[in-house]
């Protein structure tokens, strides 16, 4: 029997889940799309039509924003449907984190996104001494509307002779505040070390990028490990990776019991 699911967002990662999920349709069945016109419908309203969608479903396939995690993923948990979570970067609330990763009785499952590793950073979380991670991205990938203009205006006006600029170095924290939707990979790596203060984040705006760009760098006291990852920005949205929407349809296929399961 298929596992029924419900799509939270319909934006560009919420239309190529649910394309993917078409092909596997006796696995999983998605009963409901709650868009942005609903969740701009009002609390109250939006409320009442996520309370209405998740009725019988199994798991809520949340591709909104960090704001959306805030506002229903509390009560998504606590009628005892599951999440799965595209937006980690909104976990950076410890309360929130909390909330959702332990309190239940639904279960919170989080997506690995654009990156790979996270299972060896579990792995070796009780032995991580610091994580860097250095993102490198397309100017214009990086400008969203809650950016202070003075780096919007660098970030529009940089062009390939003005060469890579670091926008940003800090902690997780700093960067989720700066670029909530470009910088989930941060919040995962937090996430699986079990400490977001062991990760340090740099942004660099590169003019020159075709490809959005992680290096990690894991220090550990029993050895150390380097990943990177460079992948093409979908191109319905630069902001995110077209990794990002494979990444959940395959999680998604692994809850509905799909394998191979690697553990």
């Amino acid at each position: 029997m298929a596992m029924g699911v419900v799509l939270l967002g319909y934006g560009a990662i919420g239309r190529a889940v649910h394309r993917s999920l078409a092909e596997h349709q006796e696995d999983v069945e998605v009963l409901r799309i709650v868009d942005r016109a609903v969740l701009e419908g009002g609390a109250q309203n939006a409320a009442t039509a996520l309370g209405d969608a998740i009725a019988g479903a199994q798991l809520v396939i949340e591709c909104a924003s960090p704001a959306a995690v805030r506002s229903y993923g509390p009560g998504i948990i606590g009628s005892g449907s599951h999440l799965l979570v595209a937006s980690l970067g909104a976990l950076v609330d410890p309360q929130l984190a909390q909330c959702l990763l332990h309190d239940g009785p639904g279960r919170c499952y989080l997506s690995t996104g654009a990156i790979g590793g996270l299972d060896l950073i579990r792995a070796t979380a009780a032995t991580i001494e610091q994580i860097t991670l250095c993102t490198r991205k397309a100017p214009l990938a990086l400008l969203h509307p809650g950016l202070p203009e003075h780096l919007r205006s660098l970030l529009a006006g940089l062009r390939p002779e003005h060469g890579p600029e670091q926008v940003l170095s800090g902690s997780v924290a700093d960067a989720i505040k700066l670029f909530p939707s470009n910088i989930n990979v941060a919040a995962a790596l937090g996430l699986a070390a079990g400490n977001m203060a062991l990760v340090r984040v740099q942004i660099i705006a590169d003019p020159t990028a075709r490809r959005t760009t992680h290096s990690i760098n894991v220090q550990t006291s029993s050895g150390k490990y380097s990943f990177e990852i460079s992948n093409l920005p979908d191109p319905a949205n630069p902001a995110t990776s077209a990794l990002t929407a494979r990444s959940m349809v395959s999680g998604v296929l692994r809850l509905a019991g799909r394998g191979p399961h690697f553990i």
